[in-house]
């Protein structure tokens, strides 16, 4: 009898299936979800952070109407307590108008004036006649 001869080629693959550990040799990077990037505003875009005002209707609002050239203004929104004080701080000068009167003082002279009472100006808009929004505390 002839010996056979065979040729046993080694598995170049090790068999991890008797092993308790599996160590994958091929890798699956984990899944990142695409987070947008925040964007940020045009260049030209002014964002002014504005305070939430807890404290709502604890103010009281007027405007002074007028022109930085004349020599009167109008005022909406007084009380008439305010209205009697400035009644006797510009005697002879109060005329009513529409919804408000028109005192016979510059608005420089009048806001000066209702500082004195707690208004302090919170906006104004226009270019000939300005409007200034005041506030006080009520």
């Amino acid at each position: 009898m002839e010996s056979e001869q065979t040729n046993i080629i080694p598995n170049p693959m090790p068999d991890n299936s008797s092993s308790a550990s599996v160590n994958n040799q091929c890798a699956v990077p984990p899944v990142v979800a695409a987070v947008p990037a925040p964007v940020a505003p045009p260049a030209s875009v002014v964002t002014i952070p504005v305070p939430v005002v807890n404290n709502e209707g604890t103010y009281a609002y007027i405007t002074i109407k007028g022109s930085l050239h004349d020599r009167s203004c109008q005022i909406f929104g007084l009380n008439d307590t305010e209205l009697q004080a400035l009644s006797k701080r510009f005697e002879n000068g109060i005329k009513a108008v529409v919804n408000g009167v028109m005192i016979s003082a510059s608005p420089m002279t009048m806001m000066n004036t209702l500082a004195q009472l707690g208004y302090k100006v919170i906006c104004s808009s226009g270019e000939a006649e300005i409007c200034w929004t005041m506030q006080r505390e009520i």
